[in-house]
């Protein structure tokens, strides 16, 4: 079964040049619980801000839980 909605994504503009994707979970079960970046240690995804596909697949791969 699919956890739609358990995961989501965070995105920061880092130095206008890079882009960097973090992979968030919902905290708890309610309609209104926060997403944070699990793990901690998580070391995200940086894409060139001008690599559209890049970004798009890892807003993709973090929505979908596979962001590495």
């Amino acid at each position: 079964m699919i956890n739609r909605g358990r995961y989501g994504a965070r995105v920061y503009l880092m130095d206008g040049k890079k882009i960097l994707v973090y992979q968030t979970i919902k905290r708890g079960t309610a309609q209104n619980a926060p997403y944070v970046v699990f793990p901690k240690t998580q070391q995200g995804v940086f894409s060139n801000i001008n690599d559209d596909k890049g970004i798009a697949d890892a807003i993709r791969d973090a929505l979908s839980g596979k962001l590495p």
